[in-house]
């Protein structure tokens, strides 16, 4: 009986521990988390380390919450990518992706980033006053993004305790079935 109760247990640590591995994360994006685009760019590309879903979505916006348009987003395997059709004004941004894994999971992020570029290069403005540079970033005005990576093992966890306290359950109800046969 003991080993019924061993086999039992070790099989539910096994089996909660890998969905905990299974989930899609972000590998790779351009541009990158917290960098400083100086050139212009055309378009923007997730990777991700698994397979996604043609579910997924990602959207642009200014710091300002002002959605910048997207065109021909494309999903093909494990990246997702979508053209610009216009060069980003000076200022921050952030990518909002939501994706759908093959194992079913929806998981969302975010990718902050800056343009910087100088003014001759710079998406020319119609009838404003030129924006003035951002201060570039030092660690004192750095605002702190949110990691993509906290995101996911925050979402882990969260599923991950209902699923201990239902097996520790299992365990318990097997362990005094097993005792009260003995008696």
């Amino acid at each position: 009986m003991r080993k019924m109760v061993v086999v039992l247990l070790a099989l539910l640590v096994w089996g909660l521990a890998a969905p905990a591995k299974a989930h899609t994360g972000l590998e790779t994006s351009l541009p990158k988390e917290g960098e400083t685009v100086t050139q212009p760019i055309q378009e923007v590309v997730l990777t991700f380390n698994t397979e996604i879903e043609a579910l997924s979505t990602m959207q642009l916006f200014r710091a300002d919450d002002t959605e910048m348009p997207l065109h021909n987003l494309t999903i093909d395997r494990h990246v997702m990518k979508a053209d610009l059709g216009q060069d980003l004004k000076n200022g921050s941004y952030v990518i909002n992706w939501k994706i759908v894994g093959k194992d079913g999971h929806p998981i969302e992020g975010k990718v902050n980033f800056q343009v910087q570029m100088k003014e001759e290069s710079a998406a020319p403005e119609t009838g404003e006053a030129a924006e003035t540079p951002e201060t570039p970033e030092t660690p004192e005005n750095k605002e702190e993004a949110p990691s993509v990576v906290d995101e996911e093992v925050e979402e882990n966890s969260n599923s991950f305790f209902p699923l201990l306290i239902i097996g520790l359950a299992i365990v318990l109800a097997a362990s005094f079935l097993i005792m009260r046969k003995k008696k």
